[in-house]
């Protein structure tokens, strides 16, 4: 089972410190078999990035808020964070970025 580490619906990625498109929806998970972040997101990004595979990339995600329950203490607020790793997927509406390492912003 993965575990969940934030999702949101907003981020920017840049590959080789150039903007290569911008997610829509995204999760960050814990990969159970390299215990690191893999991001999964969709989006719109550049076609002409389609031969990074295999590259780093950088992608700035900032969290969705945590649902607010009556009567129970508000969760803590996520900050905005940075996630580097390897590009294991690309096309012009999805990204998959595995073996990352979160850096905060």
């Amino acid at each position: 089972m993965t575990t969940i580490l934030a999702h949101g619906t907003a981020g920017t990625i840049r590959i080789g410190g150039l903007r290569a498109g911008a997610l829509t929806e995204w999760r960050v998970v814990l990969s159970p078999t390299t215990n690191k972040p893999t991001l999964f997101g969709k989006g719109r990004i550049g076609r002409y990035y389609a031969r990074a595979v295999g590259t780093t990339a950088r992608v700035e995600l900032t969290p969705a808020p945590i649902p607010h329950r009556i009567g129970r203490k508000p969760p803590p607020v996520l900050n905005p964070f940075v996630l580097i790793g390897t590009i294991a997927e690309l096309s012009s509406m999805r990204i998959t970025i595995s073996h990352g390492e979160i850096v905060r912003a």
